[in-house]
Order: structure tokens, then sequence, then C-alpha cells
């Protein structure tokens, strides 16, 4: 019976199913879509937001492959790369403690000291196919979901982000702590007469301006309670209206974790977050 090696790690409650490609290969298994599906079934076995697979792109560096519980292949998880860089370390497949990992969408630099990685993750900039042809980084657009008035402000952090700037705070507040924005949340994904790609979306609650509270839904995977990508998107935007401190690491409160993430306001620097990961267990699936 053919078997699939995997080890399962968490990052701020983000689920993903690590896999050497070494061992796809041995065991001479093509990841499907279908394959992928049943390994993230919520409702069978591991249960998984996403898939990662590991394989080396050259001497020092290596190869990031990640992909949608629906079987279709995703830019970039910020938390995914954490698990990916843990996961080298711990299964002894790098020594180094600083390497390059070549992405979809870029090469990317990853740093650990003592189970804490720090990723320098490119630059934000604006959304390329939204339908509002915005003039720069930071523009704001108004956005009616079930005649309720948002203003949101486009990010792009190699994946669409939609953050949501309302015109009153206090109604804010409320949709934060007691609505099911759920409603909200899959309409604005959906709307792809503004979005072609579909969107993230992040509803952004400003506590101070080292602190903020975040509610968040992921393109294709629903509500998910914490990701970086959300998280960096949401301080870029909120710097840039003038809310949040420069080149200081802000709290970002999610609902399944607190992370760090600062960005100096100069669109040629990338934007910087930390935190640490976590091996749920290792097993393996039997096809």
């Amino acid at each position: 019976m053919k078997k699939v090696h995997f080890v399962k790690m968490q990052w701020t409650w983000n689920d993903f199913i690590l896999i050497n490609n070494t061992d796809l290969i041995n065991s001479q298994i093509i990841l499907s879509p279908d394959l992928i599906q049943k390994m993230c079934d919520r409702h069978f076995w591991i249960w998984s937001d996403w898939v990662l697979v590991i394989s080396k792109w050259k001497k020092l560096a290596f190869k990031y492959v990640m992909y949608n519980p629906d079987g279709s292949q995703a830019e970039m998880c910020g938390n995914g790369i954490r698990c990916y860089m843990k996961y080298l370390l711990d299964k002894w497949l790098t020594k180094e403690k600083n390497i390059d990992v070549e992405t979809w969408v870029g090469i990317l630099n990853l740093d650990i000291d003592k189970n804490i990685v720090t990723v320098d993750m490119w630059k934000p900039s604006r959304i390329k196919n939204l339908v509002y042809k915005s003039k720069k980084l930071g523009d704001k657009f108004p956005l009616k979901i079930e005649n309720e008035e948002f203003i949101f402000t486009p990010v792009s952090m190699w994946n669409p982000h939609a953050v949501i700037l309302c015109k009153d705070n206090n109604n804010l507040c409320k949709l934060l702590e007691t609505v099911d924005i759920s409603i909200f949340w899959s309409k604005i994904e959906n709307r792809t007469d503004i979005f072609p790609d579909k969107t993230n979306v992040e509803f952004v609650k400003i506590l101070s301006e080292t602190e903020i509270m975040m509610r968040v839904w992921e393109r294709w995977a629903g509500i998910t309670l914490a990701c970086w990508t959300w998280a960096c998107a949401a301080v870029v935007a909120w710097i840039l209206a003038g809310k949040l401190a420069l080149n200081q690491f802000v709290k970002v409160n999610l609902p399944g974790w607190v992370l760090e993430v600062k960005w100096s306001w100069n669109e040629n620097d990338s934007v910087v977050m930390k935190w640490e990961a976590s091996e749920v267990y290792e097993w393996d699936y039997y096809l």
C-alpha cells in the first residue's frame, strides 16, 4: 500500500501539511488535486488549511510550493513559509540559519533565531488588475455591501487584500465585536467586478499607534484564525492612513494569535514580521 509521509504544523492556528518532494518521488505518488482535497478534508483524517511541498532549488536554497485545500496552487502564505523554515531545520535538511527560498512570486530570504523566524517579505504594492485605477498605494475607494457602506484600501502582498476602513469607526467596532460579518466577507471576496481574482478581506480596528485588532476572511479558504499577509496588508494600509507608527513592530491581534509587523512607509522597503511555529504531529497518509 502506498503512503505519503507528512508533518502537520501550525503557525498562529493556520494548519499546514508539509511533505518532502523526495518522499513523493520515492513512493511514485502524484500529488493530485483529488489527493490534496482528501488530505485537507476537515471532516476526515488530517484536517488542514494548506499543503506545502519542500524541494531543493539549488545547493543552499529551496523551493516552496503551496496548494489550497481545493487542490489549486497558491501564491504565498507568510505563516506557511515559517512552518517551511522550521521543517527544514527540524529535519536537518539545512544547518543554515539564513537561506533563500524560491516561491511562485519571487525569492524570499528567511532568518531564524531561537525558533523565532523573521521574514523580509518584499514590498507592498497596488493590486494590478483592480477595476478602480488607483494612482498610488494607499488610495481609498467606496464599497457598498448589504446596504452597509465601507471604505477600503487595496493592498497587494503578492496576493490581493481589501483592508476595510469604515466611515463610522463606532459602526466598525460594532461589526468587529457583535455582528456576524461573514455576510460581508464572502460578498466582498466574490465582487469580481472590482477584484477580478477575488480578494482577501480584513476588518481592522485601531487600538493605538502600535496595536490593532483584526477579523479576517481568506480568499478560497474562508474564515482563518490568523495569516501573515493579512496582518502585513492591514499594517501597511493603516500606516499609509497615518494611524500607525513607522519602523516599529505593531502588535496585530487576530482571533487565533498575536503577530508583530513593521514597515517604514517607503514603498521601496519590505514589510517585516516575526513569530514562531510549532509541530503538531508526524505520521503517514495511506492511499
